[in-house]
Formats: C-alpha cells, sequence, structure tokens
C-alpha cells in the first residue's frame, strides 16, 4: 500500500475502468479501511450494498438515464434525448464494482436539546450542517483514498440521486436508511495528471 501522502496526492477521479473483476478481500479492505472514519456520535451510521451484477448496474443505468429525460422534459429543454448521454450520470454502470453508500438522518443529544427548544428540523440541519452528511464525506474520502492505495480508481457520484428514491426501490433500500452516493471503482483505463490547486495562503487565515 501507498504511505498516507502519496496516497492523498495521487488519487484521482477515474472515469474509465478496465474490465477487471475485484477480488472480495480488495472490497473488504476498503469498506474496512473507510469505516474508520469519524462519525458523528461515533453511531457510524453507514451501510453499503456492493453491487458486481452487470445487470442490476445495467438497470440502475437505465433509472438514471429515465430520470434525466423527465427532468429535461419537464424542464423543456430543447433535445431532452441527449440528456440520457450524460454519462458522468451513471459511469458507475461501466465499473467492476458500484459501491452504493447509504445513510441515515442522524439526531443527536443537541439535536433533541434544540427540538425541545422549539428549532424546527429545517433550521437545526441549517445550523447543525446535517452532521450525518459530514459523516458520509469523511467515510467516501476515506474509501476513496483506500481503493488508490490499493491500486483502483475511484469516482464519487451524487449525480445518480436524481433518481435515489427508483434506484432504493430496485436496491431494496427501505428508511430510515436512504443513498448518500455512488462510488465507482476499479482499475482505471486512464492516466490523470494533477490539477491545478488553490495556494492555501488564499483559503486559510490563521488566528493567533
Amino acid at each position: 500500500m501507498l504511505d498516507f501522502e502519496d496516497a492523498v496526492k495521487g488519487r484521482r477521479s477515474i472515469r474509465s475502468f478496465l474490465p477487471e473483476n475485484i477480488p472480495e478481500e480488495d472490497i473488504q479492505k476498503i469498506i474496512s479501511l473507510a469505516t474508520c472514519a469519524p462519525s458523528a456520535g461515533n453511531y457510524q451510521d453507514w451501510r453499503f450494498k456492493v453491487v458486481i451484477n452487470k445487470q442490476v448496474k445495467s438497470k440502475m443505468k437505465e433509472i438514471v438515464q429515465s430520470k434525466l429525460y423527465f427532468l429535461a422534459k419537464q424542464a423543456d429543454k430543447k433535445n431532452p434525448e441527449s440528456f440520457r448521454e450524460r454519462k458522468t450520470s451513471y459511469l458507475f454502470a461501466d465499473a467492476p464494482v458500484a459501491l452504493v453508500v447509504q445513510t441515515k438522518l442522524y439526531r443527536g443529544a443537541l439535536d433533541e436539546l434544540m427540538i425541545q427548544c422549539g428549532y424546527k428540523e429545517a433550521e437545526i440541519d441549517y445550523l447543525r450542517m446535517r452532521p450525518d452528511l459530514q459523516t458520509i464525506g469523511a467515510l467516501i474520502q476515506t474509501a476513496l483514498l483506500a481503493a488508490h492505495s490499493l491500486g483502483y480508481g475511484t469516482c464519487w457520484l451524487a449525480a445518480p440521486n436524481c433518481a435515489r428514491h427508483e434506484l432504493e426501490n430496485l436496491l431494496e433500500i427501505r428508511p430510515p436508511w436512504s443513498i448518500a452516493a455512488i462510488v465507482a471503482i476499479g482499475r482505471p483505463n486512464e492516466s490523470k495528471s494533477s490539477k491545478q490547486k488553490i495556494d492555501i495562503d488564499k483559503i486559510t487565515e490563521i488566528i493567533y
């Protein structure tokens, strides 16, 4: 495995994958390392569906394409059919593994206190910045680094969530769980150079 700095600096979003199966032990290792991420209240509110079956991935792709077309029609876009071909919304279908990451709403002691004080759910989410989604962000980033350290490429996808309810129905994901994102995983079929990052002096303020 790569050391930490190499893993962080070398990771890229990969959108083309070799048709090479991923050993189950590697998938388990990626998930195991990902769950070392911090979680709100240490509730570890995450679940996973590892979709390897090509027919299921194809059906997921069809669901997303149909939703994209429906949205384009509803918005009265010209050539709504072209929205079906927005591959970045369903590239998981061409990856050996589509890792479906699930979460559920977090409500800790502070949230309950705020509810008792009359705060609405939307106000709590606004003020607290959704600890459950912060948790999932930490989990997914850790998964991306774990996969990269094992020689795999990944792409973190939130676009398929436009059809979240339909995908949850297909994958039999029931409340209180919901899809947070899909991570495409596989051996890279492309190489990418690093992108220019904003100078840290422009984004950092040190308060002495």
